[in-house]
């Protein structure tokens, strides 16, 4: 691909990240810090993971100048078309990365103000915690542990799922986000999901939240 073009490519696909990034940060930058829902868990760590991107991409510019001086050769007093084109490329590139820099600077600014105000959220893949139940009832044990954690551990993310009875089978796409079917073979179950990792949690081993806001760390 031509240097100019991968160039404009790169740059296109910065602006892209940036604008997504500020998107994200309109949503979350005036929340109270006590009231995350489920959705702003998410998008916080969505900032993150869009903040390296752009890093990535930007790094990748950087590294196109660096290879571009590298190639150009200017210790012969005559300059042939191809030295020319080089250099031309080369300004060029000097005078629209100083533009750049300005850009993922801005970003650094406001991921920062992000960093500093949910420091327990920025960085972490939220684990999803979902407890199976027969019934909603605020009075139920299990559904009270799981209140009492929540209070503890806000940066994760706490489902209560009414099934209608054991040996069932439960798709997740919609409950988490991830395709996969879990087996419900007794009621009450409890599930922490950490990435792509399912485990099934004896609920018989959780009599207080400390035991399971130890399995969270």
């Amino acid at each position: 691909m031509n240097f100019n073009n991968l160039l404009i490519k790169k740059i296109d696909r910065i602006r892209e990240l940036t604008k997504e990034f500020d998107d994200i940060f309109k949503k979350v930058i005036t929340l109270p810090n006590d009231q995350i829902s489920e959705e702003n868990i998410n998008n916080i760590y969505m900032l993150t993971k869009n903040y390296i991107f752009i890093r990535s991409e930007h790094g990748s510019v950087l590294l196109m100048g660096d290879k571009l001086k590298s190639d150009i050769d200017i210790s012969s007093s005559e300059l042939d078309d191809q030295i020319i084109n080089k250099l031309y490329d080369l300004s060029y590139f000097s005078s629209i990365i100083s533009n750049v820099n300005d850009l993922v600077n801005n970003i650094d600014f406001q991921y920062k103000k992000i960093a500093l105000k949910y420091p327990k959220f920025i960085t972490k893949n939220p684990i999803k915690i979902l407890l199976f139940v027969d019934s909603i009832d605020e009075s139920n044990s299990h559904i009270k542990l799981i209140n009492s954690v929540k209070d503890k551990c806000p940066n994760n993310i706490y489902k209560i799922i009414k099934c209608e009875n054991s040996n069932s089978k439960i798709k997740c796409d919609d409950i988490i986000g991830i395709k996969t079917t879990l087996k419900i073979k007794k009621l009450p179950s409890l599930f922490i999901v950490n990435g792509s990792n399912v485990i099934d949690i004896p609920l018989d081993i959780i009599d207080n939240p400390e035991k399971l806001t130890n399995l969270l760390k």
